[in-house]
């Protein structure tokens, strides 16, 4: 296995920090993976390797504002720009390995970045994985509160207030709690302008769940305490035929961190190997 670290300039000249996880052989197929707010790709070294144990490549950005990656922490002008980001790393490995099985991969914020990336901006992969996406909050700001950060905005979109994410909401590991606090690349910072943006696309993910022509795989934890469990699930029984859906039981919002994570894998890993095969023998 080879594991390297990259740079990469987004479509409005942001530097952004990558990385790729390489199989000892050739690869079988690649995975696109987009962390969540105020996390970073390298959180994730432990998770990639288990798909290059399968015989799969993996690529990671830090999103702008996160990571090594450039940005003001957790701010964006525009929700497009985490797309351009995005687009930057599936462009980077559609050139590299264009020709094997791609999929996307996101995780909470990055779940509904994904989701919008695919309503948005482009399908043409073999299946998405969407964990413990944020589609609604657990416990979101009151109307008021939310009414007050869109007058806000117009006036103050770069200030940035705490996510008040605790590392024992991500996982019940004691290691992966303090892991998280010790972590000096994780931020608690989201401002207003990427809040209400969030806000607006979320909106624009429930409303149009009829709008993919590829295979989704949905997980999310039961004891999640930030993004809704039961949001999820009904969204992907809304998605139809094309949606797969875990529910882990008792996990928190980390379900790649928590003790379901094997089951998760395999879960994973079963939904991906048809389509995999299906290429091989194609090619």
């Amino acid at each position: 296995m080879e594991h390297k670290e990259f740079n990469i300039v987004s479509k409005d000249g942001t530097y952004l920090a990558g990385r790729f996880w390489k199989p000892s052989g050739f690869p079988r197929g690649s995975v696109c993976l987009v962390h969540g707010i105020g996390e970073h790709a390298g959180r994730y070294d432990d998770w990639a390797r288990r798909f290059t144990q399968e015989g799969l490549m993996v690529y990671a950005i830090d999103l702008r504002g996160h990571g090594h990656s450039d940005g003001k922490r957790g701010h964006v002008n525009h929700l497009s720009e985490y797309f351009d980001d995005i687009g930057t790393m599936v462009r980077r490995c559609k050139r590299n390995w264009g020709d094997l099985p791609q999929f996307l991969y996101g995780h909470s914020m990055g779940g509904a970045l994904v989701l919008s990336f695919l309503l948005k901006r482009r399908q043409d992969f073999s299946g998405a994985i969407i964990t413990s996406p944020w589609l609604k909050l657990v416990e979101p700001p009151g109307p008021l509160l939310q009414k007050m950060a869109l007058s806000l905005d117009k006036v103050f979109p770069g200030f940035t207030f705490s996510t008040g994410i605790k590392s024992t909401q991500l996982t019940q590991q004691a290691s992966g709690q303090a892991e998280s606090d010790s972590d000096k690349l994780m931020h608690s910072r989201i401002s207003l302008r990427t809040f209400n943006q969030l806000n607006a696309v979320t909106a624009d993910i429930l409303e149009r769940a009829n709008g993919f022509n590829l295979p989704l795989f949905f997980a999310h934890g039961t004891e999640d305490t930030l993004t809704s469990f039961e949001v999820t699930e009904e969204y992907a029984e809304r998605v139809g035929p094309l949606a797969t859906f875990f529910a882990a039981e008792g996990a928190r919002h980390e379900i790649h961190r928590e003790p379901v994570a094997d089951e998760l894998f395999l879960r994973i890993m079963s939904w991906m190997k048809p389509k995999l095969k299906r290429s091989e023998n194609e090619r």
